[in-house]
């Protein structure tokens, strides 16, 4: 008898045991469950809130893509385009225009003389970049210059300038 009660007791000890271990076992899995149900709460409030940002950003959007689309159109109306365009051709300057803008008109005279003291001071330096760059600014001035002597010029004939334009074109 007292080996059969030494068995029993060795048995309700086993499963003591066993029982201590599912439950520590149920306890680590509970707490697991826990925590992955805060994880995943959070993260849905997270995407939650991304959504709603999402969506705020899209009206935004719209909202802006429509103002856009109103602003052009106001524009559209106040600036004439569409059927209603008329389109100008202008034609290049001949060498009278020059004189008429810069050697006539005082406005111009001024201009031209701002030019030629900015841009026609002494071009050659001991750096060949700037010199490179001062010859072109004041290759300009010499373009206006030689437009307008081209038309001070009494063999000077606009017709026959814009001859020319048009055969070399």
């Amino acid at each position: 008898m007292i080996v059969v009660l030494a068995v029993l007791t060795i048995a309700l000890f086993v499963a003591c045991v066993g029982l201590f271990s599912l439950h520590s076992r149920s306890e680590k899995f509970k707490q697991r469950w826990f925590n992955e149900l805060d994880i995943s709460s959070a993260l849905r409030n997270e995407k939650h809130h991304e959504w709603e940002r999402a969506n705020i950003a899209e009206e935004q959007i719209t909202v802006l893509k429509q103002s856009f689309r109103d602003l052009a159109t106001e524009q559209s109306k106040e600036l004439g385009f569409g059927n209603h365009v008329q389109w100008r051709s202008t034609k290049k300057p001949t060498s009278q225009t020059y004189r008429i803008h810069f050697d006539i008109e005082p406005n111009g005279q001024r201009i031209l003389e701002e030019l030629t003291a900015r841009f026609k001071r002494n071009v050659f330096t001991n750096d060949e970049r700037e010199t490179c760059r001062r010859i072109g600014r004041a290759e300009v001035v010499d373009f206006i210059l030689n437009r307008i002597n081209t038309a001070n010029d009494p063999r000077y004939s606009e017709q026959l300038e814009i001859m020319e334009k048009e055969t070399h074109v």
